[in-house]
């Protein structure tokens, strides 16, 4: 434990008070926040004023200019009224968000505070190539006047060396102590569980999960699908539809949601974790990190940084095709190859995606900034 120094105000996505975080952005930012108090920082959270998850489309444009300046005048006034020892944490996406960001990393740098810039989700090598000039002097503003940079996948590391020659930390999600069990629990070998848990929207392509269980059903028997999440109901209709269709009755289930706390017991006798998403802004997914720890087996497409948290190229899938997920998944269990790729992906997670180890290389980074 550290004494208790300067604070950390700490900008980004967080949960309302007393709600459970929504998105990989939200628990991320929440595991950083334990992670710092754990260490004994003092944590100011500055919550982005975002859009509610059912809002429409019209709603969400109407709204952005007014939240976007109450965002400003309190990031402000908590920074006006904190000493400039305090380090400010910016939690950024670029993108869309990037112009937020620009004008906070102002502010920072007018009132003369040292700002550590984090790089969440996916997408920023995309927006960069297809951004403006003005774009890319914003982006390039951001990260030259930041003391640090932290992102969130290694794909994104050559382009911030690129533009900036701040140091650079890679600060990958991690898996919560307590979380995983403390040795790899073997499978059923009476049948095949896929699954899929987490936000269910058209570009994580659920529904095309399902076609993928039906054509492995074909081929391999015993093979259940297990499907948990929230959406869209219109969306979610689709996904329920088309399972009692093309699946075999009592072979599939589906939940609509499950708290953190309920996970591990989803995850205790899966075998695949099917993950096609094509979602733009998709980063390093919780759940992926979260089943390699249970020994699952990913099989998931290129988005974001499912190659390099994954680390092996034959459970990446760059057809976003049902016959080519299916066919790996077929692949790996005829070939016998099941446990061993099982272990692989576990050991991953132990030399990579624990608390232990990314805690203890981010928070040698903090200790060099705050001294």
């Amino acid at each position: 434990m550290c004494a208790k120094m300067n604070k950390i105000l700490f900008y980004g996505s967080f949960p309302k008070k007393g709600e459970q975080p929504y998105g990989g952005g939200e628990v991320g930012n929440m595991r950083t926040v334990r992670m710092l108090e754990s260490a004994g920082y003092e944590v100011t959270k500055i919550r982005k004023f975002k859009s509610g998850a059912r809002w429409g489309r019209h709603l969400k444009i109407l709204t952005y200019p007014f939240r976007l300046l109450a965002g400003w005048m309190v990031f402000l006034c908590v920074l006006l009224f904190s000493s400039r020892k305090n380090l400010v944490h910016i939690s950024g996406f670029a993108g869309a968000t990037l112009f937020n960001e620009y004008v906070l990393m102002h502010i920072v740098k007018v009132l003369g505070f040292n700002a550590l810039y984090e790089l969440r989700g996916g997408g920023a090598i995309a927006f960069w190539e297809k951004g403006s000039k003005l774009y890319k002097r914003m982006f390039a503003y951001i990260l030259k006047n930041a003391g640090y940079i932290f992102v969130q996948g290694k794909e994104n590391i050559p382009l911030v060396e690129s533009v900036s020659t701040v140091p650079c930390h890679y600060y990958p999600n991690y898996v919560e102590d307590g979380f995983a069990p403390q040795t790899l629990i073997p499978k059923p070998n009476d049948r095949i569980n896929l699954l899929f848990y987490g936000r269910i929207e058209e570009a994580k392509h659920v529904d095309m999960i399902v076609e993928v269980a039906s054509i492995v059903q074909r081929k391999i028997p015993h093979v259940y699908l297990y499907v948990v999440g929230n959406g869209k109901m219109s969306y979610l209709n689709i996904v329920r539809e088309r399972m009692k269709s093309l699946l075999t009755q009592g072979t599939y289930s589906f939940r609509l949601g499950c708290s953190h706390d309920e996970i591990p017991r989803l995850l205790m006798d899966k075998h695949f974790y099917i993950f096609p998403s094509t979602q733009p802004l998709e980063g390093q997914s919780n759940s992926v990190t979260e089943c390699m720890s249970y020994g699952i087996v990913p099989i998931a497409s290129p988005q974001g940084f499912n190659t390099s948290t994954v680390g092996d190229d034959l459970l990446i899938v760059n057809q976003l095709s049902a016959d080519e997920y299916a066919d790996r998944i077929i692949g790996i269990i005829q070939s016998g190859s099941y446990e061993k790729l099982s272990g692989q992906v576990r050991q991953r997670y132990l030399e990579n995606y624990t608390q232990k180890v990314v805690t203890e290389n981010t928070l040698t980074v903090y200790r060099k900034i705050l001294n």
